[in-house]
């Protein structure tokens, strides 16, 4: 009974110890069980399993099921046990329940462990080894199915993890044609095996026709890209994607190329943007996507991306390197390929742009190693064996970059490191990064020009629409049209996307589209499509798919604040959390441009960022956990009050409140002036919350306390 007992979730559910096979027991324990490993070593909340073992409304007595099944699985996996208490493989945590695991006793832990592993070789300059490590992980897999079999097999959280046996799949990849060509037909093997599960998945089919091409197996390449190109129009009405059309472009581009990795010899004449002409040996790489012909706005952004270039007789630029963040959806992309073909001519040697795959929806990130391989292609330049390694490409790459006059526009980044290796070293060239994190650390280490972009203006947003509706259109409902604006916050996706369904409405008025919104303000199902690349629920669920355990609950719980902007004492009563906990949560939001500190020391969150945090907040947070966090909003802004009118009028009687609940922080106050500013900025907050109290047990005591402030601090002598 002393045997190990090891666990396994890719693909069957199972448990052994030592040699024997133990039953889980009936479906909902077996499912029960597959939620423990894939929450392991961490804790599966009880309200989480009761959400996920029940498909429609939970029984009353769901809870006590869940235990039973617990019981049940203790008993499975200590039969010796006597009392819950000693149980050391499941074990019971603060809000529910954990199963002792670890690399060695879980086939999914260990899965991830040499992954890891993997990725640290391939940074640390040993792409062989992490090939090899990337395989020794893959091959846990018995299927790229988790928990087949179970009723919960197609569940968003289960379906997760079956995304990074795809994820590790284009890595182990990209490392073994680069670094271990020896173990390309494995790798084959299992890419042929992830794209049963994922066929439209365009990585997947890319990868495929770059082994078969790196086996000699050219006709099998181009049949595998026709198969896939069918498949798509028939299946999805799409053509390949840049990656797949990239793909089929290397296979047909002539063998011939310069032996000593150095840089192909240029040459100008008839060739250069606009030309046509492929990026082969001695050809000017023009690569940029269509300039967008909606484009509308930006002055004064394109204002200070231009004060990144030389001036006319300067030789050195400013910086090498430029940097545009901002929230999902603002137009990152499209603001610069804009500016990048206005810029165009002032780089005579090219422009390369490079999809770093930082939030796509399907892609992993793209290695920086393979980033550069697809800059010195666009150059003519291929690396020699001897620059496998991660210092000998860097090696080739600045080499090759030396000397020119080039544009490297890298979209979608995810983090400095991603695109780090990438800037260019020498004058002549600029890198464009885009990205929606802050990426301040390359303003640090490179010089870069961080500018942050904002959601439209009034008038940019009606610019915006003008330019794809047209502007008898705009002028026959300008009303409505202000209003779809201000509906859609500013933002260039909502507008864009709520522009599409009125060219395909093209009878219907703008102010039917504006009530349809304004119906919707709670949701955005108006936002919603079948295209993960437009849909406004997939495009921002990739930012806080990124963000760490804590900052994903402040982002939820903000929904549940009155107002769109919010102090950092108010935030740490909404979580219940330390203030310095909440301080790196509130910087962690803020760097992926979720929240923005408008005012120093408050944090305004976009309203179509607050709706889809009450989408999630509702979906994911219990009805206790909400309320909780409402009662210690409440009560922050009590007793923040009190302090306040203390200061400001000690002459009046004060109400005698009981003591805070635990993780309360009210706003501590060392002047009057301090107290009369922050009741002046709260005017709105306070009495929203006079109005929407109905539950708190001293709900009469709080609107007295919060409407005496308001009477006392707007007044104009306390200010």
């Amino acid at each position: 009974m002393k045997a190990t007992v090891r666990y396994s979730i890719l693909g069957t559910v199972r448990a052994q110890r030592g040699d024997t096979e133990l039953e889980p027991g009936p479906p909902k324990r077996l499912a029960l069980l597959a939620l423990l490993l894939l929450r392991a070593p961490g804790t599966l909340p009880l309200h989480e399993a009761v959400d996920l073992l029940w498909d429609t409304e939970p029984p009353a007595s769901a809870v006590n099921v869940v235990h039973r099944h617990i019981g049940a699985l203790r008993r499975t996996l200590e039969p010796e046990l006597r009392t819950r208490s000693a149980a050391q493989h499941l074990v019971r945590a603060a809000d529910g329940y954990r199963l002792a695991v670890d690399v060695t006793t879980s086939d999914l832990l260990h899965f991830r462990d040499l992954r890891s592993q993997a990725q640290l070789a391939v940074r640390s300059g040993d792409p062989a080894e992490g090939a090899a490590l990337f395989l020794d992980a893959l091959r846990l897999w018995r299927s790229p199915v988790v928990a087949a079999g179970s009723y919960l097999a197609r569940h968003p959280l289960f379906t997760s993890v079956g995304h990074e046996y795809v994820a590790a799949v284009k890595d182990a990849a990209d490392t073994v044609l680069t670094a271990a060509p020896a173990l390309t037909e494995e790798i084959l093997a299992m890419l042929r095996q992830a794209v049963e599960q994922h066929p439209f998945d365009e990585g997947l089919h890319s990868r495929i026709i770059a082994s078969l091409a790196a086996t000699g197996r050219q006709a099998d390449a181009l049949r595998q890209f026709e198969a896939i190109r069918r498949a798509l129009a028939d299946e999805l009405g799409v053509d390949p994607g840049p990656g797949l059309r990239a793909a089929q472009q290397h296979l047909l581009r002539p063998r011939a190329v310069p032996e000593s990795g150095a840089p192909a010899p240029r040459f100008r004449q008839g060739t250069g943007p606009g030309t046509g002409l492929g990026t082969g040996p001695g050809t000017i790489p023009a690569q940029l996507p269509a300039d967008p012909a909606s484009f509308a706005g930006r002055r004064e952004v394109l204002a200070q991306c231009l004060e990144l270039l030389p001036l006319e007789g300067e030789d050195r630029p400013p910086t090498m390197t430029a940097v545009i963040c901002g929230m999902p959806g603002v137009g990152k992309t499209t603001l610069a390929v804009h500016w990048a073909h206005q810029v165009a001519d002032r780089f005579p040697d090219g422009q390369v742009y490079v999809d770093m795959q930082g939030y796509h929806p399907s892609r992993s990130p793209l290695a920086p190693g393979q980033a550069m391989r697809e800059v010195l292609d666009a150059l003519g330049v291929r690396p020699r064996r001897t620059h496998t390694g991660a210092a000998g490409l860097g090696s080739l790459y600045r080499s090759a970059l030396a000397g020119r006059q080039l544009l490297i526009v890298l979209d979608n980044a995810y983090d400095c490191e991603q695109v780090r290796p990438l800037l260019p070293g020498t004058p002549g060239c600029l890198a464009l990064v885009t990205s929606r994190r802050r990426l301040e650390g390359l303003a640090v280490t490179d010089n870069a020009r961080v500018i942050t972009l904002d959601p439209m203006t009034s008038e940019e947003g009606l610019e915006l629409l003008d330019r794809r509706l047209g502007t008898d259109r705009i002028r026959a409902d300008f009303q409505a049209a202000r209003e779809l604006v201000d509906l859609c916050g500013g933002l260039p996706l909502a507008l864009a996307v709520s522009s599409a369904r009125a060219l395909l409405n093209p009878t219907f008025p703008l102010s039917c589209l504006a009530a349809r919104l304004r119906e919707n303000r709670d949701t955005l199902t108006v936002f919603a499509g079948h295209d993960a690349l437009t849909d406004a629920r997939s495009v921002f669920s990739r930012s806080y798919d990124a963000l760490g355990p804590g900052a994903a609950d402040l982002f939820r719980l903000l929904s549940l604040h009155p107002s769109r902007d919010i102090t950092t004492a108010a935030a740490a009563s909404l979580t219940g959390r330390p203030l310095r906990t909440t301080r790196e949560e509130i910087a962690e939001l803020a760097d992926h441009h979720l929240l923005v500190e408008q005012v120093p020391g408050r944090f305004t969150c976009h309203d179509l960022l607050r709706t889809y945090a009450s989408e999630l907040s509702a979906a994911h947070d219990t009805h206790q956990a909400r309320s909780d966090a409402r009662a210690r909003m409440f009560e922050h802004y009590l007793y923040s009050a009190d302090a306040a009118t203390a200061l400001i009028a000690p002459h009046r009687g004060s109400i005698i409140l009981p003591p805070p609940r635990p993780g309360v922080l009210p706003q501590r106050f060392s002047r009057r002036t301090d107290a009369a500013e922050w009741i002046v900025a709260e005017r709105y907050v306070l009495p929203a919350l006079v109005e929407g109290i109905t539950h708190h047990p001293s709900v009469e005591t709080f609107r007295r306390q919060l409407m005496r402030t308001l009477e006392v601090g707007l007044q104009p002598s306390a200010r």
